[in-house]
C-alpha cells in the first residue's frame, strides 16, 4: 500500500495538469462584431453589422471595419446568417452599439430590440442610438475621423456625455427599464451624419421620443439640453445669449452651466392635479466678446440673472408645450412622481394619463446665478 501511494499520488498530479475546456474555438475563427443595425422589420428584417478585420501584428497591426447587411425572419437569424459571407464567426460580447433606423422606430422597436435584451450573447451595457435621416447601414459605412470603426466612436461619445452636451446615452438595460416603468415615457439618443471635409460623419445630438415603444417626434439638441436640465443631468452645457448691456445694447455673452438643481411636486388642491417645478441653475461666463460691462457692478450682474432667467422660462416652456401638446409623451415622468407621492390620484387618473397629461398645468419657477465670471470679471480692454 506505501510503495502504491506515491504512484497514485504522481498520477494524480499529471491528470489534473492535464486537463482543459471541454469546449473551444480559435481566436482565428472569429471575427468581432462591434456594432448591430436593425433597418427594417417588416416584411424580412434587414440587420447590419459592423465587424472588425485585424491584420498583421504587434505594432505593425491594422484594423479594418467591415460592414455586412442581410434579411432574416428574425434579428438573430439575421445576424447568423452572416457568419456566412463573412467566412468567420460573429462574436457578439464586444458588441458597442445597437443602432435602429427612423423607419423601425416609428413602427415599434420592440420586434427589433427584444433580442438584444434577451441575448445572452450581447452585453446588456450596448448604447442603443436610433438614426436620424440616415440608414444604420449608412452610419456604419461612414468615416469616423479618429477611430477605426463607428461603432468605437459612438461609443466615445456616449461615454463623454458629461462633456458633450445635446443628448442623453442609454444602454440596453436602461431602456428595458423604461419600458417596463409606469408613467414615463421612453427616450433614445439620436444618430446622424454631418459633411466634414468631404467626408460624412456621424454625431450624436437629440433625442427621439417615445409613446410606448413607438417614437412620436424629435427634440433638437437644445431641446435636448433643456430636458437633461429638467432631468437634474449635469452637462457642460454652452448657451449663447444676447444679454442687454447699457441701455439698447445687446451682445452676445457665452454662459456655461456649472451646477444645476431641480424638485418636482405634484400637487392636488381641491382635486385638480398640477406640478410645480423649481430650478435653480449656475452659470459661469465664458466669452463677453465685446461687451463692456464688468460683472463685479453688482446691478449688471442682477441684470444678466434676470436675463438669463427669463430666457430658461421661455425655453422650457417651449419645451413643456412641445412634449405635452404636440407628442403627447411624458418624457419627465410626471405620472411617475403621481404615482410614487399621490398614489390616491394616481388611481384615480393613471389609465387615462395621456389624457390628462396634455393639459396638466406646470408651475415654473426657474432662479438663475452667475457664480464665476472666468480667471478675470473684468471686459477685455483695449487701449485706443
Amino acid at each position: 500500500m506505501r510503495r502504491g501511494f506515491p504512484r497514485l499520488l504522481s498520477l494524480l498530479l499529471v491528470t489534473a495538469l492535464l486537463t482543459g475546456c471541454w469546449d473551444h474555438i480559435e481566436i482565428e475563427a472569429l471575427e468581432f462584431a462591434f456594432g448591430l443595425g436593425v433597418d427594417q422589420v417588416e416584411p424580412d428584417y434587414v440587420v447590419v453589422v459592423e465587424m472588425v478585420k485585424t491584420s498583421g501584428g504587434g505594432q505593425q497591426a491594422e484594423v479594418e471595419p467591415l460592414v455586412l447587411a442581410t434579411k432574416g425572419k428574425s434579428v438573430s437569424a439575421a445576424g447568423r446568417s452572416l457568419s456566412n459571407p463573412a467566412g468567420l464567426r460573429a462574436f457578439w460580447p464586444h458588441a458597442y452599439v445597437f443602432l435602429m433606423s427612423e423607419q423601425v422606430a416609428r413602427e415599434g422597436i420592440v420586434p427589433a430590440v427584444e433580442n438584444i435584451v434577451r441575448s445572452r450573447y450581447i452585453r446588456s451595457t450596448v448604447w442603443v442610438f436610433i438614426t436620424k435621416d440616415c440608414t444604420a447601414e449608412e452610419v456604419f459605412k461612414s468615416k469616423p475621423p479618429a477611430a477605426n470603426s463607428v461603432s468605437e466612436h459612438l461609443n466615445a461619445i456616449a461615454l463623454m456625455q458629461e462633456t458633450i452636451s445635446g443628448f442623453i446615452p442609454l444602454q440596453v438595460w436602461q431602456l428595458s427599464q423604461a419600458f417596463a416603468a409606469e408613467g414615463i415615457a421612453a427616450i433614445l439618443p439620436t444618430v446622424k451624419l454631418v459633411h466634414e471635409q468631404g467626408d460624412l460623419v456621424p454625431i450624436v445630438e437629440g433625442t427621439a421620443v417615445f409613446k410606448g415603444d413607438r417614437m412620436v417626434g424629435w427634440l433638437d439638441g437644445h431641446e435636448s439640453d433643456i430636458l437633461c436640465l429638467l432631468k437634474g443631468i449635469i452637462q457642460r452645457c454652452y448657451f449663447v445669449i444676447d444679454t442687454k448691456v447699457g441701455e439698447n445694447e445687446f451682445f452676445p455673452i457665452t454662459y456655461e452651466l456649472v451646477g444645476n438643481r431641480v424638485e418636482i411636486k405634484p400637487q392636488d388642491k381641491d382635486g385638480k392635479l398640477s406640478v410645480s417645478i423649481a430650478l435653480d441653475l449656475h452659470f459661469s461666463v465664458e466669452e463677453m466678446g465685446r461687451a463692456p460691462y464688468s460683472f463685479r457692478d453688482e446691478a449688471f450682474a442682477r441684470s444678466v440673472q434676470a436675463q438669463l432667467a427669463t430666457a430658461f422660462t421661455h425655453w422650457i416652456r417651449e419645451f413643456l408645450s412641445k412634449t405635452q401638446q404636440e407628442y403627447n409623451a411624458d418624457i419627465l415622468g410626471f405620472g411617475q412622481l403621481v404615482r410614487r407621492k399621490e398614489p390616491q390620484v394616481w388611481r384615480r387618473l393613471g389609465e387615462n394619463w395621456d389624457v390628462h397629461f396634455r393639459d396638466l398645468p406646470v408651475d415654473l419657477e426657474v432662479k438663475c446665478k452667475v457664480t464665476m465670471a472666468g480667471l478675470s470679471s473684468e471686459p477685455l480692454r483695449v487701449r485706443e
